[in-house]
């Protein structure tokens, strides 16, 4: 299987995931903000990890995984008709908190209150979800 295709479905993937959470993840969740943030298919395309951010109180987000969980039938069929595979894969849903670390981190630098010219430059990486 070639790394661009997998790539390729990865983001046709993650495209399809968000129409349909904003038709059925959303409206079930008002007082939190549900974003997929990343898919990473395995090399059998049988699974795919769901990387998901959610805005919100930590309840909120155990509302947010369970409801996925709930849904995730709902959401591999509408993959299934939207996206052409022999297999549709089976989602597993993951927490992505990375946003929320970087604001956390933005924050602690805001409150060190160090000159323009002393704040610290964050480093650059490639990290993925």
């Amino acid at each position: 299987m070639s790394v661009d295709r997998i790539e390729r479905l990865n983001a046709q993937l993650l495209k399809e995931l968000g129409l349909l959470g904003e038709a059925h993840i959303r409206p079930d969740i008002p007082d939190a903000l549900v974003t997929f943030t990343g898919v990473e298919l395995a090399s059998n395309l049988r699974t795919a990890s769901v990387f998901v951010s959610v805005y919100g109180s930590a309840a909120a987000k155990r509302r947010a995984l369970e409801l996925l969980q709930r849904k995730r039938p709902i959401l591999q069929d509408g993959i299934a008709r939207k996206v052409t595979m022999k297999y549709t894969p089976i989602l597993n849903f993951k927490l992505d908190e990375t946003a929320e670390r970087a604001q956390r981190v933005m924050a602690i630098l805001q409150d060190l209150n160090l000159p323009d010219d002393q704040a610290p430059t964050p480093p650059v990486t490639d990290e993925e979800p």
